[in-house]
């Protein structure tokens, strides 16, 4: 039988993923159409469901103990059916946080690797070495020593000391098991205590619980625990996917993130990558603004719904704009409004926008927003396709006296709209093209040859 770590690194090899979705059925946020069932019977249906959908996208799965010991021995029951779901590949993390004297945590560690057939759990170290060593005699099995937690508080015990409680564990415990038996529990919110963990245990998987719901930033996380090969840090989230109106996009955007992240951050391929599979970039037959019916249709709108995809768009925005010369961001409603938005904080520079429509009372403005007469303003879109809807908005710019010498779009159809641009003087810069996103996914696999024959044959007829 494989261990977990031989287990982890061929789901990590084979998915291409550092991502652990966290199995916690809250059943006060689970769906309300299932309420008929036993309460087991439910955890049970919501967990299998949520591994059905993101298998070929994890590294592991982590289910949480709690959820299911409350709903008594119909509950540990759907706790095993759930663990025996995961598919024979995919290595299961136990979140049990056991801590107790030997004899009771030889009986935790049956428990969990026995009865329930984990792969490996979460471990107080709070009892020292012989409250874990139990959990260490099982040849193939993995431990994960609570280190510095994600909580709010965490810090009050275990920062302290010279040197902190957290940074004594990460040391002593090493001796206690090696790197493939052994790892480390520290919070994403966390950055100082992750960056030390991983200077004091640069060989030890790290799991960073904390991303998402709890607040802690994706980037951050990864910068500070990934270890020298780019690897290292198991990356749970569970609400994120769990209540996500679609958990099987929330997972693929966050994998993306991850990859992104691993791979020197945002990339062209990347960030396409991530775009095709948040459902951004579609196949099919779309009906365009235009009236013109096309295989390919560009939703960026849907990136809003996954943060860490959206943090991903706003930095590929900031390093064309950043660049640029200008006084004033300018939005081109509606779709472009949040990642401008997103932009103008991140950059620190003022965001304006021309209204589609004039009102006819209060100030009946049509460019919103503090500016000046004979300033220049860099226009924000999402897609260009022809160019006419955002040759519309730049004319209302400069009849409010904005100069408008550069236009800024996340993605550009190469359907005119550069050449339409540069006629009236305005100089365009795409992060993407829409050749350049087929050419990405055709060749990392995500679409299949006749797929790609069609859009590019469609692309090259003009």
């Amino acid at each position: 039988m494989a261990s977990f770590i031989e287990k982890l690194a061929s789901s990590i090899g084979r998915n291409d993923s550092l991502l652990c979705v966290g199995l916690d059925p809250d059943l006060a946020q689970m769906p309300k159409d299932d309420e008929g069932l036993p309460e087991a019977e439910r955890l049970r249906a919501f967990c299998t469901d949520i591994i059905d959908c993101t298998a070929d996208l994890v590294c592991c799965y982590k289910p949480n103990i709690a959820f299911f010991e409350q709903a008594g021995a119909d509950g540990w029951a759907a706790l095993k059916a759930v663990i025996g779901a995961v598919p024979d590949g995919i290595p299961v993390l136990l979140d049990a946080k056991r801590g107790d004297i030997g004899s009771t945590a030889k009986a935790y560690a049956r428990a969990a690797f026995e009865a329930l057939g984990a792969d490996a759990i979460t471990v107080s170290p709070y009892l020292g070495r012989d409250s874990v060593e139990p959990f260490l005699s099982y040849k193939g099995k993995a431990v994960f020593l609570l280190c510095h937690t994600s909580n709010p508080s965490a810090s009050e015990v275990q920062n302290h000391g010279t040197p902190p409680l957290y940074q004594h564990i990460a040391r002593e415990a090493q001796a206690w098991g090696d790197a493939g038996k052994l790892g480390f529990v520290v919070g994403a919110t966390q950055e100082a205590a992750l960056r030390a963990v991983r200077r004091l245990a640069p060989d030890r998987w790290i799991l960073a619980p904390g991303i998402g719901a709890q607040g802690g930033d994706l980037s951050a996380a990864l910068s500070a625990g990934l270890d020298a090969g780019g690897s290292g840090v198991i990356v749970p989230v569970s609400r994120g996917v769990l209540m996500a109106q679609d958990p099987r996009a929330a997972a693929q955007a966050l994998r993306s993130g991850i990859n992104l992240h691993r791979r020197g951050g945002t990339t062209q391929s990347g960030l396409a990558v991530a775009l095709f599979e948040a459902g951004c970039v579609r196949f099919g037959e779309f009906t365009l603004a235009s009236g013109q019916i096309s295989p390919i249709y560009v939703d960026l709108r849907r990136a809003i719904s996954y943060p860490d995809l959206f943090e991903q768009v706003v930095a590929a925005y900031a390093e064309v704009v950043s660049s640029l010369t200008f006084d004033r961001l300018a939005a081109v409603p509606y779709a472009a409004l949040p990642a401008a938005a997103a932009l103008a904080m991140q950059l620190r520079r003022p965001l304006v926008y021309p209204r589609k429509e004039v009102k006819g009372h209060g100030t009946g403005q049509a460019v919103e927003g503090a500016f000046d007469p004979g300033q220049t303003a860099v226009a924000i879109e999402d897609v260009v396709t022809s160019g006419g809807s955002l040759l519309q908005a730049i004319a209302s710019l400069e009849a409010a006296g904005l100069k408008v010498r550069d236009v800024v779009v996340l993605v550009d159809r190469e359907q005119g709209g550069r050449e339409r641009l540069a006629e009236t003087g305005h100089r365009l810069h795409a992060v993407l093209t829409l050749a350049g996103i087929l050419e990405t996914l055709q060749a990392v696999g995500k679409i299949d040859a006749d797929t790609y024959r069609h859009v590019k044959a469609y692309l090259a007829a003009g």
